[in-house]
């Protein structure tokens, strides 16, 4: 069997490139997530990575699946029928087991109840790109500094600051931006302003994207749920980020930042339709608001830097459609689901020479507090005019779990020694304490009417890690971390109590008093090398991940189809990851990278499903001082490796959808007709491949009728243009 399947044009680009993935420039590119502190790329481990600002200029990034679309071991769920984005998957660990950071805060937790096709209810794309200066990616166990959530690793955002637009000392500076696509249509524009004074200065960023449903590959247009276009959609977003710096010394620094972003999507859920739907209409809203109070001093006694953040952060996502029935009734629903939090964060670092050493040693506390709530409202209106928020069997309003506040307590310490062979030695640790208080209201025994009694959830872990880094033969720096995780019950698995009795099909959701925090282990070898033409990068990874926690059936209770969150066992992943690069003429460069993962259910004995199958990027770029471009080559292996799939409502498993192969070709170019004016453009999906993202169709049948939905777009133009002043 082909490896991957692809285009005999296709394939013989690919073996005209040398295969080697980053560029000198990227390689020094400050990463801040790793360490808490700042570090020259080329100093991390290779699980470390950096999406700069650059990158996703050039790449012409939409969102974040497009973000991370070359980068190894990491994958985008989407969901093409009304959801968008659900959130990273990292090494095959997903959804609220990555944390996610902006700016050093806890971005809030993704819900994925009731979502459909690999979606989310409540994702996690809810930050604008065009306000970051990078996106740091940390791969594996990483609690020793970041705490629970960090079981499988780390996405880190920095957003833009006054420098970006202004790197002089004093002074005013900007940039204008228009950009587009053809995959869904859209279009927006960007504007931000920078002022810098001797000791205050101003960032104003805002930004606006409109656009429709993204285009895919299936031609079923019909009103059904055979159908595989994509439903239509009309959407649009706003963005402002402002941030105001005051220096009350020359060595301190005072930063006020607030942001606020939303999202409105109308959906025309036609695949969704039956005989007795006639009409179905989404309307969903994603809101997110923060504000920050931060201070920094530097050279402060016996402190090298002391920093303390205080936040506030609100998610308010509201999902709501209206169905037309064929009898002439109608069913509101409105329905939500909010988290605010509220942190403070203190990091302190002193560097000091001690036992023949140089040491950098950090330490810090992490304190938050989050308040979740699913509210659920759904009323029916007759033809007679009267309206009864009883709808079948269910009472509204109810809640699938009860609000839950969340309270959580960090202390960790990291001493980073370099000795004066070179040898760096990184031992971190951790301690975090966790509670999780239900608050059961009426609501929720609305939608609990069997009363099933939620426990309060109390856990603390110490997360200890070991990194080790040793510089050899003069280009080579070799790398070993040992690394632990620890994740608590989020406020879903721990507290779901549900019961469905409408219909023929009943289920129920029972909540688990017994359920454990997982917790993870992890070992990595590195192997970083480095020319004036050529770098490289490799690792070799295995994390074994304790009292995983996910649904079990439990068959038949009390007539209903009984599900219940439990610890099942182990799982454990390994592989394997490498980047290059290889500057062979001046302008030009080759670059490859490639990820292996391979991922076990220990107590099932049967493959996780969520692992990505073999892929590869292949890529050749030119540059000059007014022009250049870039062609990428997008490779991924059939996914073969899968368990068997049993859909809701049915007693026996189905074999899955194992999506095939592929190879997709971009290309894109930029041209700078002026100083100050950049034009670019790209063609993507250039030989108009039908192909799947493993990540859109896990869980999938192969008897599936509508498996076309879930194909990416075909080929597509993307351009922007931007001025800077």
């Amino acid at each position: 069997m082909a490896l991957f399947r692809a285009t005999p044009l296709v394939l013989s680009l690919a073996a005209a490139w040398p295969a080697l993935a980053a560029t000198p420039a990227e390689l020094e590119t400050v990463q801040v997530t790793a360490h808490r502190s700042s570090k020259s790329l080329a100093e991390t481990a290779p699980n470390a990575s950096v999406i700069s600002r650059h990158k996703l200029d050039e790449q012409l990034v939409r969102d974040i699946a497009d973000a991370v679309k070359y980068e190894p071991g990491v994958e985008v769920a989407t969901d093409p029928a009304r959801r968008g984005n659900a959130g990273y998957t990292i090494r095959g660990i997903d959804g609220n087991r990555i944390l996610m950071l902006i700016d050093g805060i806890r971005l809030p937790e993704s819900y994925a109840g009731g979502g459909s096709n690999n979606g989310a209810v409540s994702g996690r794309d809810y930050v604008e790109l065009e306000t970051l200066r990078a996106i740091d990616i940390v791969k594996g166990p990483t609690s020793s500094l970041y705490g629970s959530d960090a079981i499988g690793g780390v996405v880190g955002y920095r957003t833009k600051t006054v420098d970006d637009f202004v790197p002089e000392e004093q002074g005013v500076g900007g940039s204008v931006k228009g950009f587009g696509g053809t995959a869904n249509n859209g279009w927006g524009s960007s504007a931000g302003v920078g002022v810098k004074g001797e000791r205050a200065d101003l960032m104003l960023l805002y930004t606006h994207r409109n656009g429709h449903e993204t285009d895919n590959q299936g031609n079923n247009d019909s009103s059904s749920t055979l159908r595989t276009k994509p439903n239509p959609q009309s959407w649009d977003s706003d963005n402002v980020l402002a941030k105001l710096g005051f220096k009350p010394a020359a060595n301190q620094r005072l930063e006020l930042t607030l942001e606020h972003y939303r999202r409105d999507a109308d959906t025309n859920l036609l695949n969704a339709l039956t005989s007795t739907v006639r009409q179905n209409q989404s309307k969903d809203r994603t809101q997110r608001d923060r504000a920050s109070l931060a201070w920094e001093g530097k050279q402060l006694g016996a402190f090298d830097r002391l920093a303390v953040k205080a936040y506030y952060q609100k998610l308010d996502n509201a999902d709501t459609n209206t169905e037309w029935r064929s009898n002439g009734q109608r069913i509101f629903s409105d329905y939500g689901f909010t988290q605010d939090s509220y942190g403070l964060t203190l990091e302190a670092e002193h560097n000091f020479q001690a036992l023949s050493a140089e040491h950098q040693l950090l330490w810090g506390a992490d304190l938050s507090r989050s308040d979740t709530s699913r509210p659920r409202m759904k009323t029916l209106y007759n033809t007679n005019g009267s309206s009864s928020n009883v709808v079948g069997t269910d009472t509204f309003p109810n809640k699938t779990f009860p609000d839950s506040r969340s309270e959580r307590i960090g202390l960790f310490v990291q001493d980073e020694i370099k000795f004066g062979n070179g040898l760096v030695a990184s031992p971190s640790l951790r301690w975090d304490h966790y509670k999780m208080t239900p608050q059961p209201d009426q609501a929720f025994a609305n939608g609990n009417p069997n009363n099933y009694q939620v426990p309060t959830f109390k856990d603390g872990a110490f997360s200890p890690k070991l990194g080790l880094s040793l510089p050899f033969a003069d280009h080579y720096t070799g790398f070993l971390q040992f690394s632990s995780g620890f994740r608590a019950p989020p406020f879903d698995d721990a507290n779901m109590a549900f019961s469905n009795t409408a219909g023929s099909y009943k289920y129920q959701v029972i909540p688990n008093p017994n359920l454990k925090s997982e917790t993870s282990r992890g070992v990595e070898l590195g192997l970083k090398g480095q020319w004036d033409s050529f770098d490289f990068g490799v690792t070799a990874y295995a994390n074994r991940y304790k009292d995983f926690i996910d649904q079990v059936a439990l068959g038949m209770i009390d007539g209903f189809d009984t599900i219940q969150y439990q610890n099942v066992g182990e799982v454990e992943i390994k592989g394997v990851e490498g980047r290059a690069a290889w500057r062979f003429a001046p302008s030009w460069r080759a670059m490859a990278s490639i990820a292996y993962t391979h991922g076990q259910n220990k107590q099932k004995n049967e493959p996780l499903a969520s692992i990505t199958p073999l892929n590869a990027t292949l890529g050749l770029r030119y540059d000059q001082a007014s022009f250049g471009g870039e062609a990428l080559l997008k490779l991924a292996r059939a996914n073969t490796r899968l368990p068997d799939v049993k859909p809701q409502g049915s007693s026996q498993s189905q074999p899955p959808f194992k999506a095939p192969g592929y190879a997709v070709l971009d290309l894109t170019a930029y041209w700078k007709p002026a100083k100050n004016t950049t034009l670019r453009a790209g063609v993507f999906n250039v030989f108009d491949q039908k192909y799947w993202k493993a990540a859109d169709v896990r869980g999938k049948t192969s008897s599936e009728r509508a498996l076309d939905l879930f194909t990416q777009p075909g080929r597509n133009l993307s351009a922007s243009v931007e001025y800077t002043f």
